[in-house]
């Protein structure tokens, strides 16, 4: 069965769903709508205004049905794509076996041997070979998990359906059981009538390590060996250079629900799924290896660690009867009675109990066992199960993924102060608004430790930033550092923003090996960053806080943020600049850098083709360490699917491997000048527009669902940075900016500027050479391309006519029209297209074929908005109805488009 059969199919389907469980009248009404909006599309004359009657005479009843029909319509339709998607990357491998397929790991280091890279380079990059995926819990995810698990089974049952050995009787059962799930989807509320917690975050987080990450990473660990012994051999990579670590649970950034105690219960939750894992496996490894001692003796070393275990606890003394002449499995089985040991472990009270000292397991008591099994046994028993597992333990640990701690440097900075007033030390004058300048940070830090209280602070935010880095120290003493990921600075802004930070580990006694990482947001601190690490880089005390880290920095950049602050040509640009200026600051310093790229699923906040990003950055700043974050709905966009998860992060190693061994591209000169041109002429552009444009907050409020959003259930953080709805864009977090925009269909921030940039010189020869010859500007083009064709001015016009002020609503609706057709003009002259996508048909098709089922969406969304905006009681019954079918467009563009924030 084709796509479009299996997309024909699940319509049907869902249209006896619709007629069962609603009514036939319900269904030939969503029927009339779909075709209007279908008709609309091809310029049939009247079709709008027949759409729009349609729409309007919707009651609440019969508006809730239609939006969920077509909301549903897109998840079965996602589903089916990604089926076929994955069912069209196998027949490709089949297809090409031997040869590696395109932008595989074997296709890097294949095509690493043809471009004459030695074994000698290639083993000093794989030395240091490090890729980290962050998951982050921002709240763009706006499907409950609820709605994630129901689609999980009905993607299993379209994947059984293609399969051609079906008996007529079994084929018959799938479908029954997919009409069933479907109809269970129909009758489930998709939003949350609670805001999650901070734990049900982490939860989610978690499922998705043990439903897909565990088995992909080993596959990643196997694909990558098997390249190394094909086209190089002798070459080995020995590293562990997979890892995942998380911000839920650990990202405080604006959000007060967390604490050091939800803190810790995260990292219970993390090391519980560890524990339970490796037990399993363990008891899976011994079952398997029951193995005689008269067949294959214990060797020495595993005979001195069994002794080591003497005598055994009562927990396990039976198994040295059971297993007398099986070593190997009574050594793993001893394994999983201590795995079963430490699943008892109160590890939140542990760490919450600043008494309690217990050691406690540790990833090295596992694998030194296990390294020991796996020298003894036949390599082809080595090599399956067991290789598998100590390549878990390697990557994931006793911990799963390291936890990250992010906080605002304002905090720290606060913190500080109350503090230093506290204990009377002298430290000058000081302007609050400034913070603490760096030499008072550089003399406390040569002095000694102050006598501290156990918990100090006045208020509660100092109170509770303490026992955040007292937390730190107590997981380092009883569980060792692996736990751990680096600290993470928000707004860094100034050298004594790191300092601060390393002041305060230092009193908490938790600095050692302490990663303190920059995160760089706005323009102007982008433009600030190589300074700020230069500085840091030539005092003594930081330099001796650096041997503890291994001598390397982390550096983050935010991409959500520098485009909300300045637009999308200025903030890409600023980024590649600071990138080139941080590899070189720290290549001087004889520092090894890691950039941490803090993408969001959108174009607007770093999104697009992973590996096309990877290898669009400057030359010289990958070299071999790339860490990311996957944000919120791209988690289970990405990894839902198996086999589109090992694609996605196949694609990123891939890219980063031949990144580490950048081609020569020259960048002349003018080309950087003609960019710091255009960069100015569409920062001024969209700053002109959005922060400067007197009502253009209003128009923002009216014209796009940005209350609605506001009010979703979809994260446990604010909105606004410092709670509430804020008073100002810059209050406004990114991840919202960019999700009102998306969902009104005028993508603004993937693209306004660009065509008052790219039209400013009216010559386009020199912009169509960057294109072919400069993967930055060609990357650059492309990702505004998809949000252009995303984009739809004439949806976009309709929700401005929710603007009450008709000389506002035109003024800036015009503006943004103009920009528009320059940027569209532009780009297609620049690329050579003549249409938007033309480099890549399936997904302009894709977009052109969702676009009558978006649309009614639109239609209904602003009909909702129309009238609950109307209403005198805003918080009543008939305004929470209108909520409701307002929360399902959301949902369903949000599904149709294949983008939220």
């Amino acid at each position: 069965m084709d796509l479009s059969d299996t997309i024909h199919a699940l319509g049907g389907l869902l249209g006896e769903v619709l007629t069962e469980q609603e009514s036939a009248e319900i269904f030939e009404l969503e029927e009339r709508i779909r075709q209007a909006a279908k008709a609309r599309r091809t310029g049939e004359p009247g079709a709008e205004q027949f759409l729009l009657r349609e729409v309007a005479n919707l009651d609440y009843n019969a508006a809730r049905a239609v939006a969920a029909a077509f909301t549903i319509y897109f998840d079965l339709v996602n589903l089916a794509e990604e089926a076929y998607r994955a069912a069209s990357l196998r027949q490709r491998e089949a297809e090409r076996f031997p040869e590696p397929v395109g932008e595989s790991i074997a296709d890097a280091v294949q095509q690493l041997k043809q471009r004459g890279v030695s074994p000698d380079q290639l083993q000093t990059v794989l030395k240091d070979f490090c890729i980290e995926l962050v998951l982050t819990a921002h709240p763009t995810e706006a499907r409950r998990r609820t709605i994630l698990s129901k689609l999980q089974r009905i993607a299993r049952l379209i994947n059984s359906l293609q399969s051609l050995d079906l008996l007529p009787r079994e084929r018959l059962e799938h479908q029954f059981s997919l009409k069933a799930e479907i109809t269970s989807l129909w009758l489930t509320e998709r939003a949350r009538t609670t805001r999650p917690s901070v734990t049900d975050e982490v939860r989610i987080g978690l499922y998705f390590v043990d439903e897909v990450f565990w088995s992909l990473f080993t596959r990643m660990y196997t694909e990558l060996d098997a390249a190394l012994k094909q086209y190089y051999p002798g070459v080995k990579c020995t590293s562990t250079w997979l890892r995942l670590a998380s911000w839920i649970g650990g990202d405080r950034d604006g959000n007060p629900n967390v604490t050091a105690a939800v803190t810790a219960e995260t990292l219970r939750l993390h090391r519980g799924l560890a524990v339970e894992h490796y037990r399993s496996e363990m008891q899976t490894l011994a079952r398997r290896y029951s193995i005689s001692s008269r067949r294959i003796p214990a060797p020495p070393e595993l005979q001195a660690w069994l002794s080591t275990r003497y005598p055994l606890p009562p927990h396990a003394a039976y198994l040295e009867r059971r297993y007398t002449n099986e070593p190997f499995r009574l050594a793993l089985s001893l394994l999983s009675a201590d795995l079963e040991m430490a699943s008892r472990d109160d590890m939140t009270g542990r760490l919450m109990d600043h008494r309690a000292q217990s050691p406690m397991a540790r990833a090295e008591d596992f694998a030194i066992p296990l390294e020991i099994i796996s020298q003894a046994l036949p390599p082809i028993l080595a090599q399956e199960k067991l290789r598998e597992t100590r390549w878990q333990l390697a990557s994931f640990g006793l911990h799963t993924a390291r936890l990250d701690l992010r906080e605002d440097s304002g905090q720290i900075m606060s913190t500080l102060l109350e503090t230093l007033r506290g204990l009377g030390l002298e430290v000058g004058n000081i302007d609050e608004r400034q913070g603490i300048p760096s030499h008072v940070l550089v003399e406390l830090l040569s002095q000694p430790t102050p006598q501290m209280a156990a918990n100090p602070g006045i208020t509660r935010e100092t109170a509770e930033t303490w026992a955040l880095f007292h937390l730190i120290g107590r997981v380092k003493s009883i569980y060792g550092p692996d736990l751990l990921g680096p600290f993470i600075v928000s707004m860094t802004r100034s050298p004594a923003d790191i300092l601060g930070v390393l002041l305060m580990a230092r009193w908490s006694g938790c600095a050692e090996g302490m990663g303190i990482v920059p995160l760089f947001e706005t323009l102007d601190d982008l433009a600030a960053a190589p300074h700020i690490l230069e500085e840091l880089f030539s005092l003594p005390v930081y330099q001796k806080h650096l041997v503890s880290c291994g001598n390397e920095q982390m550096v983050m950049i935010g991409y959500s943020d520098s485009n909300k602050d300045g637009g999308y040509l200025a903030a890409n640009w600023s980024l590649y600049q600071a990138q080139e200026n941080i590899a070189r600051v720290c290549r001087q310093a004889g520092v090894r850098l890691t950039l941490f790229h803090g993408r969001g699923g959108t174009v607007a906040r770093g999104g697009g083709p992973a590996n096309r990003a990877i290898l669009a950055q400057p030359p010289g700043t990958i070299g071999g360490r790339f860490r990311v974050t996957e944000q919120g709905e791209t988690i289970a966009g990405r990894y839902s699917n198996p086999i589109l998860a090992r694609r996605h992060l196949e694609q990123i190693i891939s890219a980063t491997l031949l990144a580490s061994f950048p081609k020569e591209i020259h960048v002349p000169e003018t080309w950087r000048q003609l960019m710091n041109q255009m960069s100015q002429v569409a920062c001024q552009a969209y700053r002109g527009l959005v922060y400067e444009t007197p009502g253009f907050m209003d128009f923002w409020y009216a014209a796009t669902p940005i209350e609605e959003i506001s009010r979703l259930y979809i994260g446990s953080r604010p909105p606004a940075r410092g709670g509430g709805s804020g008073s100002g864009i810059r209050k406004i977090r990114a991840i919202p900016w960019v999700f009102s925009w998306m969902q009104s269909r005028f993508n603004l921030p993937g693209w306004y500027g660009l065509g008052s940039a790219l039209t400013e010189n009216g010559s386009f020869g020199e912009l169509r050479e960057m294109y072919q010859r400069w993967p930055f500007f060609r990357t650059l083009l492309d990702n505004a391309e998809m949000s252009l064709l995303k984009a739809d001015l004439g949806i976009a016009e309709i929700y401005a006519e929710l603007v009450p002020d008709e000389t506002l609503r035109a003024t800036i609706f015009e503006r943004i029209r103009e920009e528009y057709r320059l940027s569209l003009e532009a780009i297609l002259k620049i690329s050579g297209h003549r249409e938007l996508m033309d480099s890549d048909p399936v997904i302009q098709r894709s977009v052109r074929l969702r676009n009558p089922y978006v649309d009614p969406l639109n239609f209904i969304q602003v009909e909702m908005l129309r009238r609950l905006r109307q209403l005198e009681d805003a918080e009543g019954a008939e305004a929470q109805a209108y909520r409701d079918v307002i929360v399902l467009t959301i949902n369903g563009i949000a599904a149709g488009l294949r983008n939220t924030g």
